[in-house]
């Protein structure tokens, strides 16, 4: 009886296969968790507190302010390469409303950036702040932004200002996202 010499696969072609294997069993391995795994509630990496109104605003902030942007003092690109950054802005704090802080404060804001280099924000519960106007700002205090970050900001005249107290004074808390419930 004679034999057939046997083929010896090329080191490519292995290569190739290993490959391809390892692709077929992950996505099997995808496919297996996806199926088996059961969520009762959709996932959310962050749940923010209602600021829908003014009057929910107070209670959701750490510090609350009337005051005038004096100028902007920097700004710093996004480092994903996003067309955004942060804007930092110098405020002199007309009136504080709700927690203490210097009369002068440097804040932060998440910013994007149009065509023509101008910082914009799609949020109307978070305008991009300019100087020489006037804003109640709602802010968290945080040395990586300056004194702190801005968390909303609404354009307001001096005629605001007793409406604005009354609202701290109330400390209504808006009502919370149910998608937002412990646990899911």
């Amino acid at each position: 009886m004679t034999r057939k010499p046997m083929k010896v696969m090329k080191p490519m072609r292995i290569a190739g296969l290993a490959v391809a294997g390892t692709l077929v069993l992950g996505a099997v391995g995808w496919a297996a968790t996806e199926a088996l795994t059961t969520r009762s509630a959709p996932v959310h990496a962050l749940c923010l507190p209602d600021l829908s109104r003014d009057e929910y605003v107070p209670a959701a902030m750490s510090r609350l302010a009337y005051a005038t942007v004096e100028e902007t003092v920097g700004y710093e690109p996004d480092t994903d390469g996003g067309t955004g950054g942060i804007q930092r802005v110098r405020l002199r704090v007309l009136r504080p409303l709700k927690g203490e802080g210097p009369a002068d404060v440097i804040l932060g804001q998440g910013v994007g950036r149009d065509a023509q280099g101008r910082y914009t924000s799609h949020d109307p519960l978070y305008p991009v702040l300019r100087p020489g106007h006037t804003y109640v700002v709602g802010y968290t205090p945080d040395p990586a932004y300056g004194d702190g970050y801005t968390r909303y900001a609404k354009e307001e005249p001096d005629s605001a200002l007793v409406r604005w107290t009354n609202h701290v004074a109330r400390g209504l808390v808006g009502p919370a996202d149910p998608a937002c419930a412990e646990g899911a």
